[in-house]
């Protein structure tokens, strides 16, 4: 938002809540087409107040039902800057509401296609965890009823250092199925909502929040391949044929009519081939099927089961930083021999195989207590890699538990590895983390294939 230079009317002004709580508002934090936001002071605590233009409100006549209904259901996760309370200004005829104040150190996900120096930078890991939690938000949402109906990169933001994540603009939220009162974002709208056919609901919030995970791990839109490159001029017939009556995916297995461009999409390519396939068949279902069937549109609990397998799997590359995924290929985990971006050879550590979760044992890397069924707190650490002290060729996984652990090395013999102990990482070794079984294995080296 841009924030006016000049001091605002509203400033120092006493306010009540609806439900009778007294405030005050304070300094202007931002402006824009719909209203003000501002912070203020309701019962000593500070929160964010956002005040609607007078013609705003004329405009979407629904607003304040909306609003309404949102105080009373109360946010769907901590994720979201929900309305807690509405509020109104003697001798003002407009209203607004009051929302959790966004700290500082957040920044708007739309810095991710930032040019330099202004892009935010983030690791593989960290855009998962973002699209993580996005999934299980917008599934707790839609578990209630209700469609977002404008998932876009202005709505979200992320604190860099932890990937969390803050929703904002949740005066968008309505019962799904009910008349919406926008359409959304250019390139983020389902193609149904691009031709007008439909009104924004639960299913075209599935194929905007696609877009939006497309977005935070390649840093670029899944529609745009060959076809946007040779536009020189984009205009509104085009985006049109690009994103509402001929959308075709970047990676479209069934037609390279819009595949990548060498010398332009060189970067997006290597990651598409870093990632492990599952994540991949999501992204081609939703930009395939999904594209023309809302019903084929993949599930927030699809995206969450397979990114939850990512974060702990990701292998750097030493020469250039670029990050692969290290997935199970036939039970087996599993990634290219070279680096898929500068072409070096790829050196990998032995691997923790959980189940179906992969986790790389390089030096400082920690399991957590609720990744071995030791505790369900995702903050406890279970166990961390660390090398040994004297001899520099070896690493050992300590145990950071209060309960013994017992490996089985691959000459057959095993012994217990009691609390802050350490075990030796050595292919063939199993460790029993009490009900939780992990074998360290090698990782394969793959030809790259698509």
């Amino acid at each position: 938002m841009e924030v006016p230079s000049a001091r605002p009317a509203m400033s120092g002004l006493s306010f009540a809540t609806l439900s009778g709580r007294q405030g005050r508002i304070g300094e202007l934090l931002g402006a824009g087409g719909q209203g003000e936001v501002y912070h203020v002071v309701v019962d000593g605590l500070p929160f964010a107040l956002k005040w609607y233009h007078q013609h705003y409100t004329e405009i979407d006549t629904g607003l304040r039902l909306r609003l309404e209904r949102g105080v009373r259901r109360g946010a769907p996760t901590n994720d979201f800057l929900w309305p807690l309370d509405l509020v109104e200004v003697p001798g003002n005829s407009s209203f607004g509401y009051i929302m959790p104040l966004r700290k500082s150190d957040f920044r708007g996900i739309r810095d991710l296609i930032a040019p330099p120096p202004h892009r935010l930078e983030l690791t593989l890991a960290s855009r998962i965890r973002l699209c993580q939690q996005l999934a299980h938000s917008f599934f707790e949402l839609h578990a209630g009823g209700f469609c977002y109906q404008d998932i876009n990169f202005g709505n979200i933001f992320v604190n860099p250092d932890t990937a969390r994540i803050l929703i904002c603009d949740n005066d968008n939220v309505n019962i799904d199925g009910a008349d919406a009162s926008i359409y959304g974002t250019r390139k983020f709208m389902a193609p149904e909502v691009v031709r007008r056919e439909s009104l924004p609901n639960s299913r075209t919030d599935l194929f905007s929040m696609a877009v939006l995970f497309f977005y935070t791990i390649f840093g670029w839109h899944p529609l745009d391949g060959r076809r946007e490159n040779d536009i020189s001029v984009l205009n509104a017939d085009s985006e049109m044929s690009l994103y509402g009556t001929k959308p075709i995916f970047l990676f479209d297995p069934d037609t390279d009519e819009n595949g990548p461009v060498e010398g332009v999409h060189d970067w997006i390519v290597a990651r598409w081939h870093s990632l492990p396939r599952a994540l991949r068949q999501l992204f081609i279902r939703s930009f395939t099927d999904g594209l023309h069937d809302p019903a084929s549109r993949v599930l927030e609990t699809e995206w969450m089961n397979v990114l939850n397998l990512i974060p702990d799997s990701i292998h750097i590359c030493h020469d250039c930083g670029f990050e692969h995924v290290i997935s199970l290929v036939k039970n087996q985990p599993a990634a290219s021999g070279e680096c898929l971006c500068c072409g070096e050879i790829l050196e990998f550590s032995p691997v923790l195989v959980l189940g179906s979760h992969i986790l790389t044992m390089s030096i400082g890397q920690e399991i957590r207590g609720e990744q071995v069924n030791y505790t369900k707190d995702a903050a406890a650490v279970a166990a961390k890699v660390e090398a040994h002290p004297t001899r520099a060729n070896l690493i050992g996984l300590r145990n950071m538990t209060n309960a013994p652990w017992r490996a089985s090395l691959p000459e057959g013999t095993s012994h217990l590895v009691p609390p802050g102990q350490a075990v030796r990482i050595a292919p063939g070794t199993t460790i029993e983390f009490g009900t939780a079984v992990g074998n360290i294995i090698e990782v394969n080296k793959l030809e790259l294939t698509s």
